[in-house]
């Protein structure tokens, strides 16, 4: 008589070879990314069919042509633990978990610069749980595979500048016609201040924000 399998055993190993399969292929994009530029990532595609923003043109750009300065602005204001951590900053972790339980709906984040770079590459912008679980798994696949420097490349060059302007070069000749080595200081600060709500507010209307406004005033004040 065939033995019974027991059904929690069985759910378990499905669970087990789903996390696998799933880390095996972001750990193989990890190392292909490393050799190569990613040609549309997961954000561009869900932009351009939900909300039918178009995609520019593309300028990449590698981190050691990207003005010190600019690097440094977007660090002080996005992450400026990012080459000390490991992809997680707990503190503000814990701090954003109290207020979205107080608000009783996901509207704080604690991300990183790493978490930032999983969810553009390789995850969707919808808030909730189950993102936040495959973004911590993505983040530490990241983090083993992939440089410091070469998430930071990834993600100046993928992040969401406007309707469907995707990285610093590329947001810099469309807003001001001219690449980010070439841009003022005062710019630059503009382009990096409206990181929290690029969609709604563009470098030269940052002014109207008040987060961007508070943003770009920390860098006036110590840069």
């Amino acid at each position: 008589m065939k033995k019974r399998r027991n059904p929690v055993i069985v759910v378990l190993k499905i669970i087990l070879r789903v996390h696998l399969w799933f880390w095996g292929i972001i750990a193989g994009l990890c190392v292909l990314y490393i050799f190569v530029n990613p040609p549309l990532t997961p954000l561009m595609i869900e932009r351009y069919l939900v909300r039918g923003y178009p995609i520019h043109k593309r300028e990449y750009i590698s981190l050691n042509k990207i003005p010190k300065r600019v690097v440094s602005y977007t660090l002080a204001l996005e992450d400026p633990n990012y080459y000390r951590h490991f992809g997680f900053e707990w503190e503000m972790i814990k701090q954003a978990y109290k207020r979205n339980q107080k608000a009783g709906k996901i509207r704080f984040g604690a991300s990183t610069i790493s978490n930032q770079v999983a969810r553009t590459l390789f995850l969707t912008t919808k808030r909730n749980y189950l993102r936040k679980y495959l973004e911590v798994q993505v983040t530490l696949i990241m983090e083993l595979v992939l440089t410091k420097n070469r998430m930071l490349e990834l993600y100046l060059n993928y992040v969401e500048w406007g309707k469907g302007i995707y990285g610093i070069e590329t947001a810099s000749r469309y807003y001001y016609h001219r690449s980010v080595t070439n841009l003022s200081s005062g710019k630059a600060k503009q382009m990096v201040s409206v990181l929290t709500n690029p969609v709604k507010y563009s470098p030269q209307s940052y002014y109207k924000s008040a987060s961007a406004r508070q943003r770009y005033q920390i860098l006036d004040r110590y840069f």
